[in-house]
Order: C-alpha cells, then structure tokens, then sequence
C-alpha cells in the first residue's frame, strides 16, 4: 500500500461517526474480528503448548515408570500413593537448557494410577497449582488427587442351623453358588439390618424303608395257576389266595360283566393346550380320565363315560388244601413251610431318618430307598455406623486405629469407604 492510499484510509476511517449505527455496527464488527483473531492465535499457542508439555510428561513418566517397576514401588491398596522427587532421579529431562524438576504422585484408583505432575523450572509447562474440585476423574487432565477415608466395625455372625429338609424342598437354581429351600422361610431367620456374606449347606443321607411279606402254607400240594374261573382238573376255589389283576386301561368300551370282575367308571375329557391362540389336542382329541400334563386344559363340557377294571383270581385245587396263612408274613411263621411268591403285599414306606434300618437280618425282604436331606446355616454381618462424623486422611485413619494402611484393608473387621476429590490445574 503506497503512501497515498494509506492517508486516503486514515481519512475515510476518520470520517465514520461512531454514535450513528453504521459507525456502532463498524466498531462491533472490528471488535468480532480482533476477537476470532485473538481466540485463534491463542488456541495456537495453547495447542502448541500442550504437546510440548505432553512430550515432556511423557519423558519423565518413562524415567518414573521404570523406577517404580525396577524397586517394585506402585502402590497396591486402592488410595495409596507415592511421591517421587524429580531430583532423586538418575536421568533427568530439561527444557529450554534448564532441568525440569518438580514431582510426579502415583495415586491408586481401582485398577488404575492416577498421576500428578507437579513441575517447576519448566517455564510455560509449569504447574501453576490446583483449584477447581471435582468427584470425576479425567485422565486428559493433570488433577491433583485427595483420598478420605472412613470405615464401619464389622462383626461376624453365624446363625442357627435349621431343621434338615429332604430333597423335593431344595430348588434346582443356585443362589450364590449353593442350592437353597425353594420357601425362604425354611432360611435361618437373621436380623433385617444383616449383610449375607455366605449360606452354607449341610447334606446327609436319610433313609426310608419297607417289607416285603408273603403268604406261606403247610403243606407242599399240587394247586393250579391263578385264574378267575376253575381250570381244568382243579374244580376247588381256595379263597385265601386272591390275587387281584392289574387294573385295565381306560376305554370308552363297556367291558363284558363277569361274578369275578369290579368296573369303575369316570369320567372322560379332551384335553388341549393353547399354540398361540390355537387349541391343540392332546392326541387328536382322544379322551382321557387324567390330565395329560400340567399345559394341558380340560375342555368344557359334561366329558364322557369311561371304563376300567379288574379281575378277582385265585388258585384252584384238587383234593387236599395247602394251608395258607391266613395273613401276610415276612418271616417263616411256626410250621409254616412253604412261601408262595406269587402272593405278596408291601407295608408302607417308613419316615426318613438318618440311619440305615438295612441289616443282615432283614435284608432278604427289606427294602430301602434314600434321599439327600438338607439343613443351612447362613454366615452373615452387622456393620456400625460411620465411626468418623466426616472422613479422614489417611495418616489420620492409621492414628486412630493403630494400624498400617495394609493391615487396615486386610481386616476383616473393617468396612473401609475411600472417597476420591479430583483438583484440576489452573
């Protein structure tokens, strides 16, 4: 720009009247310029000077990392830290012909390490110091970290054991591992306020059992097989050896009326369950005196008649007469010799009990069946209230218990509360 056209500048700009709006909207859009040329130029700068301080930080971490992991030094318990001097280095990082010193702290912070650089001699990357607090952690930023401690008195309890319970009040899910009633009242009663820290599950083997007893008779004679009606050669009915046959199959068929024959009758449905909003039959719509399955619905109506039945039957004799017992025995009765196996009843089965009634003396008609019974204990705690009003530091914490940091984590009877505040660098 010549001489000429510089003055012809100056005179225009002169003659704006900066009340009138024109020279109000000139002067504001010359201010907006100076401004976005200001807020560049310096976020340059900044820009600039942020990777140049990375780099640094990342110089010295390389020279403190490798420190800490030569002595086995990073802190292990979540809230532990350690300050390392700059100048207790071997290596050293300058900038601008000057040697940075300063610190670098290693925070613990769950699984990871908060690290404060705090630098001096560092011209424009020193560190001017830490205000602004926040609970939120970011590692972009250099946040000088203050860790609080609180704790609770812990005491263990164990609570009564229950009853045992057999195997068809145990649910098949685990609950913390362990295979619990599936009615939580059958669970130790504890207070409300308790902590659940474990249910332990005792298991024993109880048993139950049963007799087998037979019809035995005198005398060794030929008799027939068991029939409803008399066999050839064998006109005589002994009546002390009924033997009832098993029970037919439902049918909708009246079956044929015999003197020896016992009919039941009930009543029969269609039975369905829902596919969507599709009714499908339990076999195509056959009939059916008992549920088929717990999906399956009766269909309404008045159902129909159906039939089963049995046959009374017996053994039949000739001339002479066994002798039957008149009653079922598990032992060889007094001159009863002989046993018919084919008549034979069971008692009932006994209540379970933790010992086995099985023995050498009763184990040819005794029989016995066994289930898994199980009892619980569950191991539970009581926690106080906070002991500090407000939390602590950490040299406070270990004054008032007497202990090591470490020996304080490791305590079961402590519940420890570490608080993080994060401080960002002005």
């Amino acid at each position: 720009m010549n001489k000429k056209n510089l003055e012809n500048g100056k005179t225009r700009f002169s003659k704006i009247d900066f009340k009138s709006k024109d020279g109000i909207k000139m002067l504001l859009i010359f201010a907006f310029i100076i401004i976005v040329v200001f807020v560049f130029i310096k976020g340059t700068i900044n820009r600039k000077h942020n990777k140049v301080c990375n780099g640094i930080k990342d110089e010295i971490l390389q020279i403190t990392d490798s420190y800490l992991e030569s002595n086995n030094l990073y802190p292990k318990l979540n809230g532990e830290a350690i300050t390392l001097e700059l100048s207790n280095m071997t290596d050293t990082v300058t900038f601008k012909k000057k040697t940075v010193e300063g610190s670098v702290t290693y925070t613990k912070y769950g699984n990871e390490y908060v690290k404060t650089f705090n630098l001096a001699n560092a011209s424009y990357c020193t560190t001017k110091g830490f205000n602004k607090k926040t609970s939120n952690y970011n590692e972009v930023q250099n946040m000088k970290v203050e860790v609080l401690f609180n704790y609770q008195e812990v005491t263990h309890y164990n609570s009564k054991w229950t009853k045992w319970y057999p195997s068809n009040k145990i649910s098949e899910n685990e609950t913390n591992g362990v295979n619990l009633p599936i009615d939580s009242k059958n669970l130790p009663t504890i207070p409300d306020t308790a902590v659940i820290k474990e249910y332990v599950r005792d298991t024993k083997t109880y048993y139950s059992y049963r007799d087998k007893k037979w019809k035995w008779y005198k005398y060794n004679v030929n008799y027939s097989g068991f029939s409803a009606t008399a066999p050839k050669g064998y006109p005589n009915k002994d009546t002390s050896t009924l033997l009832k046959t098993e029970a037919s199959e439902w049918s909708l068929d009246y079956p044929e009326e015999f003197s020896y024959r016992h009919i039941q009758t009930k009543k029969g449905y269609q039975w369905y369950k829902m596919d969507g909003k599709t009714k499908v039959y339990w076999e195509n719509g056959k009939y059916s005196v008992e549920k088929p399955g717990d999906e399956y619905t009766k269909e309404k109506g008045n159902g129909v008649n159906m039939y089963s039945y049995y046959d009374d039957t017996y053994r039949w004799y000739n001339k002479d007469k066994r002798g039957y017992l008149t009653y079922f025995s598990s032992t060889k009765p007094h001159d009863y010799k002989y046993r018919d196996d084919s008549l034979y009843t069971y008692t009932s089965w006994s209540s379970f009990s933790d010992t086995s009634k099985v023995d050498s003396s009763n184990k040819s008609y005794r029989e016995e069946k066994t289930d898994i019974y199980s009892r619980y204990l569950i191991k539970y705690d009581m926690y106080s209230f906070k002991v500090f009003d407000k939390p602590v530091t950490l040299e406070e914490l270990e004054s008032k218990l007497g202990k090591s940091y470490e020996e304080i984590v490791n305590d079961d009877s402590i519940e420890l509360e570490v608080t993080f505040n994060f401080y960002k660098e002005k």
